[in-house]
């Protein structure tokens, strides 16, 4: 019974400890909700920018080597040009994604509007 006891106890306080680290994007919704924000229910409907943002989006989740937050970025295309928004682990993750966008045939601009998180 004390092993049990002890086992639940130790089972609830690392839930706390989770709980304690979700990230909090309050804050950024809030930015998105302004009019002004481009955000993915903005996204072009153009035979080129869905074929943009799909070129571009499995050039970045067939790179390993990206960490899931880059591989998750949300890519808006309008009229040609490509925004990256979200949150990336570095410098060089950031890099690669600009570097991905502008390699994909038919991108006008890059926006880079991505934030490097640390946990």
């Amino acid at each position: 019974m004390k092993t049990k006891l002890t086992t639940l106890l130790v089972l609830m306080m690392s839930l706390g400890s989770l709980a304690a680290t979700q990230p909090d994007n309050t804050e950024l919704n809030k930015r998105d909700q302004r009019g002004r924000e481009l955000t993915a229910d903005k996204h072009g409907t153009s035979e080129k920018d869905i074929k943009i943002s799909a070129e571009l989006r499995q050039a970045v989740v067939n790179d390993k080597s990206l960490s899931t937050y880059a591989q998750n970025i949300k890519i808006i295309t309008v009229n040609g040009e490509v925004t990256l928004k979200g949150p990336v682990k570095s410098v060089q993750e950031q890099r690669a994604l600009l570097s991905k966008a502008k390699a994909v045939g038919g991108v006008a601009k890059v926006h880079n509007n991505t934030q490097i998180v640390t946990e």
